[in-house]
């Protein structure tokens, strides 16, 4: 879901619980059955539930691989710099060490973990420390996801799928030619995950 989605659905549920907590008559709220108070609480656990369903779905979207795929060349880039000892170029970097580091959010612990060693690494070039950089560095770019996506052979010419072409159909408004378009190895997917 879009980033800026959030503020109106607060917005539309905060009216809707106020014009149904000013249009319901005192009548209709009995003591032997649901309260005011208890209503506006079952609306406030529903808004909660809407909004965490909300940024599950932003997750499922591949916001984190998006982060990754992204802004890992970039930090990458700055492997010259280190070792030239350009601190300049290193805290030009910032953004792109902040934008890498949202990959981890999902998982607090190595979230915590690389946002507190880039930190550190932005710090030490900041006071000039070209050798604690150069470490610093050398320990973020060893994180394990870092290392396998470093480690993947080129794609080869012509033939990548990134995401941004991920299920692009040029033939779309055409059903007989998308239908002869290879799809999981040369078959269409037919719903079944039993295969």
């Amino acid at each position: 879901m879009a980033r800026g989605a959030r503020v109106p659905a607060i917005a539309m549920l905060l009216m809707a619980g106020s014009a149904m907590y000013s249009l319901m008559p005192a009548a209709f709220m009995s003591f032997g059955g649901l309260s005011r108070r208890e209503a506006l609480q079952a609306a406030g656990a529903a808004a909660a539930v809407t909004l965490g369903v909300q940024s599950a779905s932003a997750d499922a979207q591949g916001e984190p691989t998006v982060a990754f795929v992204k802004n890992l060349p970039r930090v990458m880039k700055l492997q010259d710099a280190v070792d030239k000892g350009d601190l300049k170029a290193v805290l030009r970097g910032e953004k792109d060490f902040k934008r890498l580091n949202t990959y981890w959010r999902n998982d607090p612990q190595s979230f915590k973990y690389m946002r507190d060693l880039s930190e550190e690494l932005l710090d030490s070039a900041y006071e000039g420390k070209t050798d604690q950089v150069k470490t610093l560095y050398a320990k973020y770019v060893s994180k394990k996801e870092i290392q396998v996506m470093n480690s993947l052979p080129p794609p080869p010419a012509g033939k990548a799928v990134t995401l941004g072409s991920y299920a692009a159909n040029k033939y779309q408004d055409d059903p007989a030619k998308s239908a002869k378009l290879p799809f999981f190895g040369g078959q269409q997917f037919d719903g079944d995950y039993s295969k």
